[in-house]
This record gives C-alpha cells, sequence and structure tokens, in this order.
C-alpha cells in the first residue's frame, strides 16, 4: 500500500505538472529566448494557464480509476472471516464473518488437508492446490472448513508447517531475525510489525541513516582509519535523497494510507475473542497431551536423523493414510 501511495503522489504531480509547472516554464523560456513574442508574459501566463488547467482535470479520470483499484477490495468486499490461533491456550479460534459467531477448538481436535484438483481447459491440464482445515463445532453438530487457494503442494504444505512451527515452537517465531542486529538495525516494535502504516515511514529512516555509514558500532575512526580498515566512506546523501523522495511523494501520505487501510481492513473482533487474545502468566500455559509430544518426537527423528520428508515422517508417526 505504501508503494501504490507514491505512484498516486507522482499521478498527482503529472496533473500540477500539465496545469501549473508546465505552462510557467514555457512562458519563462519564452520571455528569455523570444522576448518580442512575449509582450505581456503575465497575460499570456493567465491564458496559458486557463487552458492547461482544463486540460489537467482529465487527470481525475485516471486517478479516481486508480484509487478505486487501491480501495475497492478493502471497501466492497464482505468481511472476511478470521482464524487466530493462540499458543499460549493451544486453541484456534473462528469468527464467523456474517454472524460474528465465535467457535474455540482445541489445537489438537483441528483436521488438515492438502487437495488438488485437475481440469483440462483449451489451453491445457491445469491442476489446482488447496490448504484446509476444518473445525468441529460439537454444540450444534457442524464442521467449519476454511479452504485456501495455493500456487502448489509444496506452497500448502509450508503453510501448515509454518502454522505447526508456531503452535508448536513458539520460541521460533519469537527470535528477532539475525541480520538486523548484524546491519546494525536493531529489531524495535515498528521494525517487528508486520504490516504497513506510520511506523514504516521511521523504519525506512533509520534504514536510511544506516546507508550514510555514520556509526562505527563502537568505534570513532577518522576518513583515513576508515579506509585503512575497509569501513565504506561516510556520505549523508542516502538520507539527503530519501528526504527528497519523500518530500516529491507528499511526506507521510502513503503511509496515512497504508495505516488507514490496514484498520479498516481488520474486521471488529467480538469482546470474546478479544478477552481470549490476552497474553496468559506462563504458568498458566497449557500444555501438549503426551500423545502429541510422542509424535512429534517421531516426527522431527525420522527428519533429522533418517533424512525423511515430512509427508513420510507424519506416516511414521501414524498422522497419514
Amino acid at each position: 500500500m505504501v508503494e501504490q501511495g507514491k505512484i498516486l503522489a507522482a499521478a498527482i504531480w503529472m496533473a500540477l505538472f500539465t496545469a501549473f509547472i508546465m505552462p510557467s516554464l514555457a512562458i519563462l523560456a519564452g520571455v528569455l529566448f523570444y522576448p518580442e513574442n512575449f509582450p505581456d508574459p503575465v497575460g499570456d501566463l493567465h491564458t496559458f494557464l486557463k487552458a492547461t488547467t482544463s486540460v489537467s482535470l482529465l487527470f481525475i479520470i485516471p486517478i479516481g480509476a486508480y484509487l478505486y483499484g487501491m480501495f475497492s477490495d478493502l471497501l466492497l468486499s464482505p468481511p472476511k472471516k478470521t482464524l487466530r490461533f493462540n499458543r499460549q491456550r493451544r486453541e484456534v479460534c473462528y469468527v464467523e464473518s456474517k454472524t460474528n459467531q465465535v467457535l474455540i477448538v482445541h489445537w489438537e481436535d483441528i483436521v488438515t488437508w492438502i487437495a488438488n484438483t485437475q481440469g483440462i481447459t483449451t489451453y491445457g491440464a491445469t491442476r489446482q492446490y488447496t490448504f484446509g482445515i476444518g473445525l468441529e463445532d460439537k454444540e450444534h453438530d457442524d464442521v467449519k472448513f476454511i479452504l485456501i487457494s495455493q500456487p502448489i503442494d509444496a506452497h500448502a504444505l509450508g503453510m501448515w508447517t509454518s502454522i505447526r512451527n508456531y503452535m508448536e515452537d513458539g520460541v521460533l517465531v519469537d527470535t528477532p531475525n539475525p541480520m538486523l542486529a548484524a546491519l546494525g538495525l536493531p529489531p524495535t516494535e515498528s521494525r517487528l510489525k508486520p504490516y504497513e502504516g506510520l511506523h514504516t515511514f521511521e523504519v525506512e529512516r533509520d534504514d536510511a541513516r544506516w546507508m550514510c555509514n555514520m556509526k562505527d558500532e563502537g568505534a570513532d575512526l577518522s576518513d583515513k582509519e576508515r579506509e585503512h580498515y575497509g569501513y565504506p566512506k561516510r556520505t549523508p546523501w542516502p538520507l539527503r535523497r530519501w528526504y527528497m523522495w519523500r518530500v516529491l511523494s507528499f511526506w507521510k501520505m502513503p503511509y496515512m494510507l497504508a495505516e488507514w487501510a490496514h484498520r479498516a481492513g481488520r474486521p471488529a473482533l467480538p469482546e470474546k475473542v478479544t478477552t481470549w487474545s490476552n497474553p496468559l502468566p506462563e504458568d498458566h500455559w497449557a500444555k501438549p497431551s503426551p500423545a502429541l509430544v510422542k509424535a512429534n518426537g517421531v516426527i522431527k527423528e525420522a527428519m533429522n536423523k533418517k533424512g525423511a520428508t515430512f509427508i513420510e515422517a507424519c506416516k511414521c508417526a501414524g498422522f497419514h493414510p
């Protein structure tokens, strides 16, 4: 959304250039190089501006179409179903988009699968893959199905693996990216947020400052010492270019659009779900069942020591037909 906002700023600048900047430059060039043809530059500029501003109004059509493309999915699409995973409670929460009905299922009671279908079109055979999750509603004797299209089976399996890693080995997803620390970019709260918004502006500015090579990580070196030890030269231009581009993209406008889109696109959660999502003291965290611990051990041993694939390891644990 931030990049789309920057493209929108470019379109607005095109309209402003057509309406005001181009006629001003044309009249200025005429006065400088052909003064005999422009005895009244102010009047000529006024006449020229009338024509160019009228033409620039046509930019409303492409800009309006672009805005529609940016926000149509957000404003016109039906509310999305919400599926939340809580590894502290070891539960999965499903919120029906239309009725706001809340269904909470124990993590070990969900059913997942990967399905593929094949069809034939005029262009040849096609294959579609789907990652599915089934949540049993025992109270109403019903099953809620969540179906997510995937390009290939590896993506579907990767999605399931990432969910399992989150629920079974939460420390893996909570560990900050070590590359950020190696580059001198500590993983602040803003950098760890999984969406674009106003915080992205500060993150990008920190990145631009880092590119200036102004920090030596504990060493205060002169320019000759930096060159001797192989440090890159200090330069203020990455930060200067960053500020120039932000001015041209109307400062924080793209980031404000991204923040608004994120907030508008998040469905309002029932109070029950908000309470359920609150963190628990560590001594209240739910523990996996002995059967699951044993099965996970079999899977890890088959993959790490025997070189089995994930599907083969699941077969060894009795989880795959």
